[in-house]
């Protein structure tokens, strides 16, 4: 096998098997998938369901002569979503393909059995290109998803989408609490009780989520918390310092209150910038009734049924292809998908916005 340029970006299997790299590495985690799955959309615009039941209703008892009483079926509040188009073009500088070209030499010299080390050597090199390429939108929607779970809302700006536009903007209907400033001084106390008084409508909540810095100021650095955390430890007096009281820790002692378990999310996305940013908002705290939240609708891209000529394509999980092309510009690497995150129950989502209390 003679190997050139061509014939390995245009090799399904090459290309396949440094995606495969890709994934195997486990560089980077694709935080969304935590609380989400991938769905099909057969439309870009689809219908979306709000508010998804998760019980079931107490059946009625009745007297055996009588008739049954007439139940319906809750109606699901109703709207629609649509797609967002993401993509991206990266260009091979010509060192990185100068280094490559000496690669696919050494391949082309080889004997036929040392031509797979070869070929590996040529497959670890391409996978950190690879890798921008195939993760790039995922990281986009980790910041989405991290939005709409942390505040409810979420939004790309220009600044944060360079040479792009200001192409989302979504806002759910969650439930929003804002405490007051007298909230402050007990605010352990104030959870216990919203909580308590939220189950009759929202039932039990699994998972009380924040940032680590909403963690130490509000909950550790609650004035009450050490009442509590001497109650629970059934001790006189206890110094407890911020920065070495664990969400572990705290759990247990919440979790003996009756408050579901805190999860720390320390979760971060890399900008093109070269800086990085906080998924989860600070100064929020959501409270979830499960674990997944809803789907990644994706639908296919219409390059994928109408591809342009010289270019060649690989698909990806979520409809996403991976394309290849030389221009006189240079040699470029693409992606292209549709997805939108659907949160199918957002009025089961509580969110307390700590802004007003911290002000």
């Amino acid at each position: 096998m003679f190997l050139t340029f061509e014939t390995l970006f245009n090799d399904p299997n090459v290309v396949k098997a440094v995606i495969d790299r890709v994934q195997a590495q486990k560089l980077d985690t694709i935080f969304w998938k935590k609380y989400l799955d991938f769905e099909e959309t057969k439309s870009r615009v689809f219908k979306t369901y709000l508010g998804t039941v998760t019980g079931v209703v107490a059946g009625s008892v009745i007297d055996r002569n009588s008739n049954k009483p007439l139940r319906e079926r809750k109606s699901l509040g109703s709207g629609y979503g649509e797609v967002a188009y993401l993509g991206d073009r990266y260009q091979m500088d010509n060192d990185r393909l100068d280094m490559l070209q000496e690669l696919i030499n050494k391949f082309n010299a080889a004997k036929t059995t040392d031509q797979v080390s070869a070929m590996n050597d040529i497959i670890a090199y391409i996978t950190d290109d690879m890798r921008q390429v195939l993760l790039a939108p995922h990281k986009r929607m980790d910041l989405v998803v991290g939005d709409l779970r942390s505040d409810g809302k979420a939004s790309v700006k220009v600044d944060d989408n360079p040479q792009g536009i200001e192409m989302l903007d979504m806002v759910l209907p969650v439930n929003r609490i804002a405490p007051e400033v007298g909230d402050k001084a007990h605010f352990v106390q104030y959870l216990m009780n919203l909580i308590v008084s939220l189950r009759t409508r929202f039932g039990n909540f699994t998972s009380m989520e924040m940032s680590r810095s909403t963690f130490i100021k509000n909950i550790v650095g609650s004035a009450d918390f050490g009442d509590f955390y001497k109650q629970q430890l059934n001790q006189k007096e206890v110094q407890i310092a911020a920065g070495l009281m664990s969400s572990e820790m705290a759990s247990t002692i919440f979790q003996g209150l009756g408050l579901p378990s805190i999860v720390i999310n320390e979760d971060m996305v890399e900008l093109a910038d070269g800086s990085y940013k906080q998924v989860f908002q600070d100064n929020r705290i959501s409270l979830f009734t499960a674990p997944k939240q809803g789907k990644m609708r994706w639908h296919t891209p219409y390059e994928i049924t109408d591809p342009i000529p010289g270019k060649t394509y690989t698909r990806s999980e979520g409809g996403m292809y991976i394309s290849n092309v030389r221009t006189e510009e240079g040699r470029f690497m693409e992606y292209g998908c549709e997805w939108i995150p659907e949160i199918t129950a957002p009025n089961k989502m509580t969110i307390i916005d700590l802004d007003t209390m911290n002000a």
